[in-house]
């Protein structure tokens, strides 16, 4: 069974891969570069976001020690860092080509970043405290 942190590795580097895949489909079969301005930016913002959770994913797993246990709150976050990948993916193939403003998954996607990167940054905090809720005695 992989790990937390192969996981992340595995998922960040496959994104990664799908990152030069969208790239390369931009360029030669949807025709990005000859779109109206709104279309070409969705495509573009598509694009990057889904760099954003590759990079994302990456770092969390090169940030773990390998055989070091994780707690529920990492679990839960390294959940929502993958499960982003996979909604932005599906953002770009579903939803970027129809042209709508309006995309609720990479919406949902960007919110789970987000929660994750917030609720890690929180637990941080929290530890370098001393792990005690509270001003320091």
């Amino acid at each position: 069974m992989l790990s937390l942190r192969s996981c992340h590795l595995v998922v960040g580097a496959t994104g990664l891969l799908l990152f030069l895949l969208t790239g390369q489909y931009m360029a030669r079969v949807a025709g990005v570069p000859e779109l109206p301005d709104s279309e070409r930016l969705l495509y573009r913002a598509g694009h990057i976001y889904l760099l954003l959770a590759c990079v994302a994913n990456v770092f969390a797993g090169a940030a773990m020690k390998a055989g070091e246990p994780t707690g529920l709150i990492q679990r839960l976050c390294s959940l929502l860092l993958m499960a982003s990948l996979v909604l932005l993916g599906w953002s770009f193939l579903a939803e970027v080509p129809t042209g709508a403003l309006e995309r609720p998954a990479a919406r949902l996607a960007l919110y789970m970043l987000f929660g994750a990167a917030s609720t890690l940054v929180l637990q941080a905090a929290f530890n370098a405290c001393g792990g005690r809720a509270g001003p320091p005695r």
